[in-house]
């Protein structure tokens, strides 16, 4: 089937465009064509002024709609979690299975590669975070499944078939021949959760880390004499780094600053969402950790930050209102980057003939009225 979108403003991944009409023909973009010239045959949908652009692309999601994919690492939790997400602009995404038991592990990619298999909306892989973490900067990841690198879970990590894996690791837990060991199996190794030195994280980024996970947190911090993996994370060009705009991980004037100091093109956001995201409940659990929203805070009783209630459209919206930044570069912070990243650009993260047609769509204020998924137009109420 094909349509057209007509009366909004087009953001291509690259600059605005204006006065034309965007036509998708079933599970792809078919391209842009002035309105005039449209066939009398084609659909018309009017979005009366409203923004469409590359769907948002999120690679860290450990939940939403009320489920937390360790507790339910299933198709159905996907999909649950996925539909969470959707309505904020996510079209893609990698549900995040944090430090959990080798069953667990297992379990997410079994689910995950069944989802794969079965070509699900928006599933593009799996994200690990942990379980080869340094205990010192554990969070609200369960200690007593950090563990060292093994044979058995390098081996669950590596089962992922045809799609994404995302692996963060502490690089001075894990000796550099396994980074690069599975850097050349395809897996995309960030690091995090980490107390590595600069030279520890620069020599990681050198064996085959290419990014590093939630930029400020869970991370040793830039010092004058120690600049730490946050000083390696934005001193490093060739190296990745995804951050949490949400005002609460990282001060809006600390997100500036790794704006100004990271390579252009290189810094992308996540939203490391739980279950509250798209879902009703403030409350959950990780592990023997009960956590509640609190001014928008995922927290324990303990006051410790326990991943976050951020969509994708807030992150932009606090990106471009709070920030600064200019609405291009956060839209490419929420799609054409993330892309870029794990090396999908050539298929999302841009509007162009023949790529996916996943789009977001929404007003002045990034709020989301709708996407397209694989072609499907989804209008939110």
């Amino acid at each position: 089937m094909m349509y057209a979108f007509v009366n909004c403003d087009i953001f291509n991944g690259s600059e605005f465009i204006y006065n034309k009409a965007l036509v998708i023909d079933g599970e792809k973009i078919h391209g842009l064509i002035p309105e005039e010239e449209l066939d009398k045959s084609i659909e018309i949908i009017n979005l009366n002024g409203k923004t469409i652009s590359p769907g948002f692309i999120d690679l860290q999601v450990n939940g939403g709609n009320g489920i937390l994919f360790n507790d339910e690492p299933t198709i159905e939790a996907v999909k649950k979690i996925y539909d969470g997400h959707k309505k904020f602009g996510t079209t893609d995404f990698l549900p995040t299975f944090i430090t959990g038991s080798l069953k667990g592990m297992k379990q997410a990619v079994e689910s995950i590669n069944k989802c794969l298999s079965l070509n699900l909306d928006g599933v593009l892989g799996i994200h690990f975070e942990g379980p080869f973490l340094n205990q010192a900067k554990a969070g609200v990841h369960e200690k007593k499944y950090i563990r060292e690198s093994n044979v058995d879970d390098i081996e669950a990590i590596s089962k992922i078939s045809n799609g994404i894996t995302m692996l963060t690791l502490a690089p001075e837990v894990v000796p550099s021949e396994l980074i690069l060991s599975l850097q050349k199996k395809g897996i995309f190794i960030s690091i995090g959760h980490t107390n590595a030195t600069y030279e520890e994280a620069m020599n990681a980024f050198s064996s085959g880390a290419s990014c590093s996970t939630h930029l400020y947190n869970a991370m040793t911090s830039l010092e004058s004499r120690a600049p730490g993996v946050v000083g390696a994370s934005l001193d490093n060009d060739k190296a990745w780094t995804n951050i949490i705009v949400d005002g609460i991980h990282s001060s809006y004037a600390s997100v500036r600053v790794a704006m100004k100091a990271k390579a252009k093109r290189k810094l992308f956001l996540v939203t490391d969402a739980m279950p509250p995201v798209g879902g009703e409940g403030d409350d959950f659990r990780i592990g023997d950790y009960n956590i509640s929203v609190k001014n928008g805070k995922c927290v324990t009783m303990g006051d410790t930050l326990a991943g976050s209630s951020l969509d994708m459209a807030s992150a932009v919206r606090n990106c471009i209102q709070h920030v600064g930044i200019d609405k291009g570069e956060a839209l490419r912070m929420a799609s054409t980057y993330p892309a870029e990243f794990i090396k999908l650009d050539n298929r999302i993260g841009h509007i162009k003939s023949g790529y996916d047609a996943n789009l977001a769509i929404f007003n002045n204020q990034i709020q989301v009225s709708a996407v397209v998924v694989k072609g499907k137009y989804e209008l939110f109420t």
